[in-house]
């Protein structure tokens, strides 16, 4: 895996992972690369979009939606 910076990190192995969201429902992601050196859990928009999803982004919200269901979403702030 290569990043931006070309930091290159190891790809220890790739499984499925079960996320409950926000209203309780459980999700799986299949697919998801493990790599030991992230300190934070990053999911790919452009992987979701891959998988059908279609991303919506206004006034600081993202939301994922399959049809007329909203499968996630999240709020941005930035700060100065």
């Amino acid at each position: 895996m290569t990043f931006g910076d070309r930091h290159k990190c190891h790809i220890e192995r790739i499984c499925k992972v079960r996320i409950k969201l926000f209203d309780v429902m459980i999700r799986e992601l299949k697919d998801v690369r493990y790599v030991l050196q992230l300190n934070k859990n990053l999911i790919s928009v452009g992987a979701l979009e891959a998988h059908g999803l279609r991303r919506t982004l206004g006034e600081g919200i993202l939301k994922m939606s399959h049809g007329s269901l909203a499968v996630a979403f999240d709020t941005t702030t930035c700060t100065t």
